[in-house]
């Protein structure tokens, strides 16, 4: 710098522009001397190889051999110079590219100048969208200059994608979506809607398209509408309920979701909206519904209260009031305690933790009036649960019996009286047997005596009958055919009837109730996987066994049953849990027998890699493709008519599905409306090691001389296991509460114990626990109505060694006494 620290800023100028002048010569020797092997090489070639810098140039001959390039040329290709030098620049081109779209040197060759894209490959393999521009030099030579497009042919692919995307999502959308232009002076306009809009608009995209706002949504009044407008502005999200205009003109409301999106430069509308007709409806349904019962409540001529869980009315019908001469204001806020005779109080007390606990519960007991007087009533109350299944409120139903009873005691006086006259006029005949002139006088006496009490008996019997009718009108299903069977005058057929219809009625309601429980368990966490080695080919061959029964005892001899399963030499043994892909099978069957009248029922199972998948195909009445998506849903079933016609609670494929899902698997169908139906599901196909073959269930069990206690406080359950046990020859002893188990062990050795569980006061797992520490080794075997996991943890944990669930089958009870009582 030492040099210019004299000069002035234009001489430094000056000086720095012949120092780039110098530059530059120097650079156009060097390149002149070591670019190019091309000897002649021309100022213009020069020009063209040191300015290019963006856009790959290559000079060739008239055959298209490349005799000149530039630094760029081997960014773009890959090549390096010397060897794109040894090249045609055909060899840039695949061959199948070349005969779609040739080169036409032709036409380069007669002056013209062409300029298109095409797809070069590059030295790694790669293909490259370029910009290619030839022509004809004035030496003769060709020049073809590439300008590189590939960032922008894979930007336009991604447009592309995204825009199929973005289509692919609006117009597959449940709810159906419309894009309104936004235009600066009039209204909003339709610019574009998905399938489900002109579903549900009943119009095609062209006559929808232009379409105001106001000729779609009703409008709304103009302070209303502002009050959108300035939120839409600000870019908040408004919603409201409003009503479409389909084209034929009808309307139905709608709930409404619209934003202001931007897509590109162009501001929308972006409205999302969904049909509430059928949610309106329910609503209304439910209010009648309400409606209905208030009135029934309000209507019903019994004493009817609604009481809290604490025991406090909520809620009186006018009998109420008018059995207890209260007003309905007077009672309600009462502590039942209140209004309940103190004699009663302890029945009352008892039966109160029942109620809350969800059991129905019936009495006979004394309430106060409101001048003191008492009244007796037979009382029911019913527990009304939640969603949950925790007790919400009682509903209470009194019915005033005091005259009922008044009426019997003044009968059972009339009765007394009438035995000590009867009584009165033997003594007399006695005496008047001597006497023949007073005897046809008594004798009348005597005969009007007996005529009134044949009359008072006679309204005596009336009474009763007319009470017992009324008592006994809702227990006249399953009671009272099980009543017809004792009668001794019935036919073998007609016993065999009531037989079958009265266990069909009870396995209808088990079943039920263990879809009940199994949804209880699914919605408590309680639905527990066991796995253990499985035979896939025994289980099914089970299942056909059972079905092929089935299908007879339902008098469908024209459906076929067929077992499909893969011939192999070895048996397929899984591990899995075989308790629950027997409950999804039965069920998938059992709906195939039910809906099938005629043609086939087949069903097995295919391996598919790491899956194994079961099958039950039918042809019986299908399901509608509407209907596909909710049939597994939870109290759903293919149509409206079905319950009616084929019956069933509908939670059959819920918890099918629900065990599929824990054993790491999935379930679907496939079916169309009268031509039948397809279930699938797959589990993981985990292979077994060890597998052992169950053994057969003793049914050669001998007890005689072995001591048994039956911890039982209900007679009727007590009286079957009686019977049951009865060709057993065991020495049965019976008690009924907890504290007598606790003491009569202290006295018997005995072999084994069933304990219920369910016991007045102290109940069975306290006996348990209690015995347990006498006597560690004495068997005790719970049996309960209690079906839940947690439930049976707590027995167990009490000390119980087994465990089975009511109602009790005579095979498993046989095969746990057999287990734990050594002969």
């Amino acid at each position: 710098m030492k040099f210019f620290s004299n000069k002035s800023k234009k001489e430094l100028i000056a000086e720095i522009e012949k120092l780039s002048q110098k530059n530059s010569a120097l650079k156009k020797q060097l390149h002149t001397k070591f670019f190019s092997p091309v000897k002649d090489l021309s100022q213009d070639d020069y020009e063209l190889l040191i300015n290019e810098e963006t856009d790959a140039v290559f000079k060739g001959n008239k055959k298209g051999d490349f005799i000149l390039t530039n630094e760029y040329a081997s960014k773009l290709t890959g090549y390096s110079e010397d060897e794109l030098l040894g090249m045609n620049i055909s060899n840039l081109f695949k061959s199948k590219i070349l005969k779609q779209q040739p080169l036409r040197f032709d036409l380069v060759l007669e002056g013209e100048s062409i300029k298109n894209k095409r797809h070069i490959t590059k030295k790694n393999g790669e293909t490259i969208l370029i910009e290619m521009t030839s022509k004809k030099l004035s030496d003769g030579s060709l020049i073809c200059i590439m300008k590189d497009l590939s960032k922008e042919d894979i930007l336009q692919k991604s447009l592309i994608e995204s825009e199929e995307r973005f289509k692919e999502i609006f117009n597959n959308a449940a709810d159906f979506m419309i894009l309104f232009k936004l235009n600066k002076k009039n209204q909003p306009t339709v610019n574009d809607a998905n399938i489900a809009a002109l579903s549900a608009l009943n119009y095609k995209i062209e006559e929808l398209k232009g379409k105001k706002v106001s000729e779609i949504f009703i409008g709304k009044n103009k302070s209303e509408y502002f009050k959108f407008s300035v939120k839409l502005i600000q870019g908040k999200r408004v919603s409201f309920k409003s009503a479409h205009i389909k084209k034929d003109g009808s309307i139905f409301p709608a709930e409404i979701s619209a934003k202001i999106i931007k897509i590109g430069n162009q501001k929308y509308v972006h409205t999302v909206s969904r049909d509430i007709s059928e949610r309106l409806k329910a609503e209304e349904k439910i209010k009648k519904s309400e409606e209905k019962y208030r009135l029934l409540f309000e209507l019903l001529p019994y004493g009817g209260e609604i009481i809290d869980t604490k025991g406090v009315i909520t809620d009186i019908s006018p009998g109420t009031a008018k059995i207890l001469n209260y007003t309905k204001e007077e009672l309600t806020g009462k502590h039942l305690s209140e209004i309940i005779h103190p004699e009663d109080l302890l029945q009352f007390k008892e039966k109160f933790p029942l109620l809350l606990q969800g059991k129905i519960q019936t009495a006979e007991i004394k309430m106060l009036k409101k001048d003191g007087s008492e009244v007796t009533v037979i009382r029911t109350g019913q527990p009304i649960k939640n969603a949950k299944g925790k007790v919400e409120f009682i509903l209470t139903l009194s019915v005033d019996i005091t005259d009922r009873i008044k009426a019997e005691e003044k009968l059972l006086a009339k009765n007394n009286e009438i035995e000590a006259q009867n009584e009165e006029y033997a003594a007399l005949n006695e005496e008047l047997l001597e006497s023949g002139r007073k005897l046809k006088g008594l004798n009348e006496e005597l005969l009007i005596a007996k005529e009134k009490a044949e009359e008072s008996n006679r309204l005596k019997s009336a009474f009763l009958s007319n009470m017992s009718h009324e008592i006994r009108t809702p227990m006249n299903g399953i009671l009272g055919f099980t009543q017809l069977l004792a009668n001794p005058n019935i036919s073998e057929e007609k016993k065999k009837e009531y037989i079958k219809i009265i266990v069909n009625s009870g396995n209808h309601l088990l079943n039920i109730i263990n879809d009940i429980i199994d949804i209880s368990k699914l919605d408590a966490g309680e639905f527990k996987i066991l796995k253990a080695p499985v035979n896939i080919t025994d289980l099914l061959k089970e299942q056909y066994t059972f079905f092929y029964s089935y299908k007879t005892g339902k008098q469908k001899h024209h459906v076929e049953l067929i077992l499909n399963i893969p011939k192999t030499k070895k048996e397929t043994v899984i591990f899995s849990d075989e308790t629950r892909l027997k409950q999804i099978l039965s069920n998938l069957i059992n709906n195939a027998v039910k809906f099938t009248e005629e043609g086939t029922i087949e069903f097995g199972y295919k391996i598919e890699q790491t899956q194994i998948v079961f099958f039950v195909k039918d042809t019986g009445i299908g399901i509608s493709k509407d209907k596909l998506s909710d049939i597994f849903e939870r109290f759903s079933q293919a149509s409206e008519n079905t319950e009616k016609l084929y019956g069933g609670t509908g939670l059959g494929l819920s918890i099918s599905k629900a065990c599929t899902q824990l054993l790491g698997g999935k379930i679907w169908v496939i079916s169309e409306l009268n031509k039948g139906s397809e279930f699938y599901f797959s589990i993981p196909y985990k292979k077994a090691k060890d597998y052992k073959q169950n053994s057969p269930v003793n049914t050669d069990l001998n007890l005689e001389g072995k001591k048994l206690l039956i911890v039982e406080d209900d007679p009727v359950n007590f009286a079957y296991f009686v019977e049951i046990l009865d060709e057993f020859k065991p020495d049965i002893h019976h008690v009924n509460t907890a504290v007598k188990a606790i003491e009569i062990v202290k006295d018997i050795d005995f072999d084994l114990i069933l304990m219920d569980i369910q016991l007045p006061g102290k109940d069975g797992n306290f006996a348990t626990s209690e015995i347990k520490k006498m006597f560690p080794d004495l068997p005790i075997i719970a049996q309960s109505a209690y079906a839940f996991e947690n439930e049976k943890q707590i027995s167990f944990n009490a000390g119980c060694d087994g465990y089975i669930t009511k109602p009790i089958k005579k095979d498993e009870l046989v095969t746990i006494l057999g287990k734990y009582i050594q002969e």
